[in-house]
């Protein structure tokens, strides 16, 4: 998985780095290797923001959150990404199911 971080009028520091690292290892790690995750994070006077893409074959996702910490933002922003990738991958098995059984009642007849 490809992550890149990118920060508007603030700094990304070592620790903003190991934060998005830990969280997207235990929250959105199971795409596999070909997803790429971009991550902005922006500050004005004292509202934080986050926004995370995530692209991968096949559908892209956003989300963004704002609030007055920036670990927060970011930690809301990838819960919001996780439930937009739990509903994409059921849409999609149900997709599959649903084709699946299409399949065999074209054969029966």
């Amino acid at each position: 998985m490809k992550l890149t971080v990118t920060g508007r009028n603030i700094e990304i520091t070592d620790g903003i780095r190991n934060h998005l690292n830990d969280k997207i290892d235990k929250t959105i790690a199971d795409l596999g290797e070909a997803a790429d995750v971009h991550v902005a994070l922006s500050v004005e006077k004292h509202r934080h923001f986050a926004e995370v893409t995530v692209k991968t074959k096949g559908f892209t996702l956003h989300s963004q959150d704002e609030t007055e910490d920036l670990y927060t933002s970011m930690d809301k922003a990838l819960e919001k990404m996780e439930k937009q990738i739990r509903k994409n991958k059921e849409k999609a098995k149900a997709l599959r199911i649903k084709q699946g059984s299409q399949s065999k009642n074209q054969n029966v007849d």
